[in-house]
């Protein structure tokens, strides 16, 4: 609610202006102000004001009283002035000014300064100053108003706010002549109907009309420091008032002693209270408080009125009861009516918050049809929310101007809003997609023969299947048709993948490395019958070339050495793989010493025979593996020969050396799980792992108990009911 400056707020509750000290600030009485003679125009027993006739008003209006503050603003009184004193209002001249600070220094700013004989010093000429305030062309386009009849001038002025009128007031001179007159008194009634959400109340009995108007619809500030949003009015002092000035100026009725030093405690009673304290922070005390600065001025009315009551001037007594009376009177009436002005303060208070949110609810219902005509969707304001629209949040009415003032800034805002939207879309789309192809790609591990899992790719190529490749662009909304379809071509699409990276990696294989036909990569499942027989003869051979002895790759990144097998279960890892003509040289010369075909001898065939070297070009006797053999040629840099000299351990060679019974120590050697060839639920990756990837490791030895008990097999094959699973980098 607005709220009304520091000098309207003076109302005729406070007589004469006076420091706390006791002195009298003479000549500085605002106009407001009850005058200590007891004349028909400036009643001092504070009785209802008089109307005056225009003759009276004009006769008058000059001999008011008034400080340095009023006295460069107009140098008569017109007849609302007199009215406003009569009336026991606040100054209204002075609150038509911009603020009252502005004008303070505006005032002093005139001044001339004084020599000590009281003239003004000799000074050259002053510049012209620099024209400001309205422009000469709008300046006089209300000078005519006034020529208008008063019933045209009454309706349209009851159309009118009461700040409103308050404002035209202000505009110039005779308007505010005109309207501070008590002819226009049913002007501000009809105004003040139509001022508030609720039926605004009657003005007090010490209050006008105008100075109502201030106090409840006023500028939201402090009437004392001009502190910007103060909201609530203390009906019984007559003003807005901030925490600061509360502390400052308000004494609880317990400490008036000590905080008002020399004052009598009966001044009291002549003044209205309030019941919200500087501490309170608006909870209602039992405590009263008064406005320290009206005590001081209550204070020195009655000093004044008992020092003539003492000297015996006639009539004094009379004046003094008089005055006490009608000011007790006075101070009951405020006291019973702020109950009253409180109750309305919050019922408009709520009303214009209803009201507010009315119209800000049209605002933004007007707003999103433009922007839906602007070629803009429901999506792109859900988004961000409409509050979030600039201009959603005022609470008038959205006219054509107004939309043209911020649909750059609209729809710029919902621009930014469409692009992140879209991008979070192909994310959301993005993240549920591929999880929705790991997971078609997971449900069928479980049934594929877990041999095949060297072979497969893992978790994260899922996006290199074929049957996913065209169902993860996040561009378009998947229907489910289509993922069933693809979970259907699965099957296909792995053998496509598993295939293509075969012809990749054997076309890198010397021309010369022949071995047996190629055939197509098939997923095997665990429910086929022909499973089993599948694994006797052809599982062997699975890779084609690749399963070969002779087929030794590198990984460049990681320099791990790969052999058989283990090339296919590197397909899951990044990067390109490189054929190594060294290792196959090695693995030829193994064997030649043990007479087999480098056409037809797998890797798997030199693990089931697990024979073991000694290089005779070392000075140390160390025994290796074959493929400890490899490495250890391809990795010792002074061997220039195409191979080297070795020969076959004899089974009890290691005995008679004194070698260790575990002389898996003494060479390179992979790290590897076992798993059981005949289930995915036992001695597989945890659920909680990607596929391709083994939490734990298995020995050998648990995996062969696995297969005896579970599946009743008393002797189980390597690579026919069992694996190794290497646990390469990428693990």
């Amino acid at each position: 609610m607005p709220v009304t400056t520091r000098r309207q707020s003076r109302s005729l509750l406070h007589p004469n202006a006076i420091d706390e000290s006791g002195g009298r600030r003479s000549e500085d009485r605002p106009r407001g102000a009850v005058r200590e003679s007891g004349g028909d125009n400036d009643p001092a027993d504070g009785s209802s004001p008089r109307s005056f006739s225009r003759e009276e008003a004009e006769g008058r209006g000059s001999s008011t009283s008034v400080g340095p503050e009023s006295q460069s603003q107009e140098a008569d009184m017109s007849e609302e002035s007199n009215y406003e004193e009569s009336d026991g209002s606040p100054d209204f001249d002075d609150d038509f000014e911009v603020t009252h600070h502005v004008a303070k220094k505006r005032r002093k700013s005139d001044r001339p300064a004084t020599s000590a004989s009281g003239r003004a010093p000799s000074s050259k000429p002053l510049a012209k100053a620099k024209r400001t305030g309205i422009s000469r062309r709008i300046q006089g386009r209300l000078q005519n108003m006034l020529s208008l009849p008063l019933d045209v001038l009454f309706l349209i002025f009851s159309e009118l706010g009461s700040m409103d009128l308050v404002n035209l007031a202000r505009t110039s001179n005779e308007l505010r002549r005109f309207l501070m007159s008590r002819r226009t008194i049913l002007v501000w009634t009809v105004a003040r109907q139509n001022a508030g959400a609720t039926r605004v109340p009657d003005p007090p009995e010490d209050m006008s009309e105008p100075a109502w108007a201030l106090l409840l619809f006023g500028p939201a500030m402090c009437s004392e420091c001009s502190t910007k949003n103060i909201q609530r009015v203390d009906f019984a002092l007559r003003r807005r008032l901030c925490t600061g000035c509360r502390k400052k100026n308000l004494v609880p009725s317990v400490k008036f002693g000590s905080q008002c030093p020399g004052l009598k405690e009966s001044v009291m009673d002549l003044l209205p209270h309030t019941t919200n304290g500087g501490w309170a922070h608006r909870r209602v005390s039992s405590s009263r408080f008064y406005w320290k600065p009206d005590l001081y001025e209550m204070g020195k009315r009655l000093a004044e009125l008992e020092e003539d009551r003492d000297s015996g001037k006639p009539g004094a007594l009379q004046r003094l009861e008089t005055f006490r009376g009608e000011r007790i009177l006075l101070v009951n009436s405020i006291v019973q009516r702020c109950p009253e002005f409180e109750k309305w303060a919050e019922a408009e208070a709520e009303a214009q918050a209803r009201n507010a949110r009315e119209r800000r609810v049209e605002r933004r219902k007007a707003l999103k049809a433009r922007i839906l005509a602007a070629g803009y969707g429901n999506a792109d304001i859900d988004w961000i929310g409409l509050s979030a629209v600039p201009g959603a949040n005022v609470d008038k009415p959205l006219t054509e101007e107004a939309w043209r003032h911020i649909r750059t800034k609209v729809e710029s805002r919902l621009s930014t809003a469409r692009e992140a939207r879209l991008r979070a879309l192909r994310c959301r789309r993005e993240r549920e997609y591929r999880a929705r192809a790991e997971q078609c790609y997971s449900d069928l591990m479980l049934q594929v023969l877990p041999m095949q899992r060297l072979y497969l790719p893992s978790l994260s190529q899922v996006g290199e299947l074929s049957c996913f490749r065209d169902l993860l662009n996040p561009e378009r909304d998947v229907p489910a048709a289509e993922w069933e379809r693809a979970a259907a071509r699965l099957p296909e699409s792995l053998s496509e993948w598993m295939s293509e990276h075969k012809d990749r990696y054997s076309s890198l294989l010397p021309s010369r490395v022949f071995g047996t036909q190629d055939k197509a990569m098939e997923v095997r499942l665990l429910s086929d019958q022909r499973t089993c027989s599948w694994v006797l003869g052809d599982m062997s051979d699975f890779a084609g070339k690749l399963e070969l002895a002779t087929s030794v790759f590198r990984h460049p990144d990681t320099n791990t050495i790969l052999m058989g097998r283990d090339i296919c279960h590197a397909w899951k890892m990044k990067g390109d793989l490189e054929f190594l003509e060294r290792g196959a040289e090695a693995v030829r010369a193994l064997l030649r010493l043990l007479l087999l075909d480098p056409t037809t001898t797998t890797a798997s065939m030199l693990d089931q025979l697990d024979s073991h070297f000694v290089c005779t070009s070392c000075p140390e006797w160390r025994r290796y593996s074959w493929r400890s053999s490899v490495l250890h040629f391809i990795e010792d840099s002074e061997m220039d020969r195409s191979h080297t000299q070795w020969r076959v351990v004899y089974p009890d060679e290691g005995a008679m050396r004194g070698e260790q019974s575990n002389y898996d120590v003494l060479y390179p050697h992979r790290s590897e799980a076992w798993l059981c060839n005949h289930c995915s639920d036992d001695l597989a990756p945890a659920p909680s792992a990607p596929f391709g990837r083994i939490s734990w490791a298995v020995s050998k030895t648990d995996a062969t108990r696995h297969v005896q008990t579970k599946h009743d097999i008393k002797d189980p094959i390597v690579d026919v009911n069992l694996f190794s699973y290497p646990m390469f980098g990428f693990e």
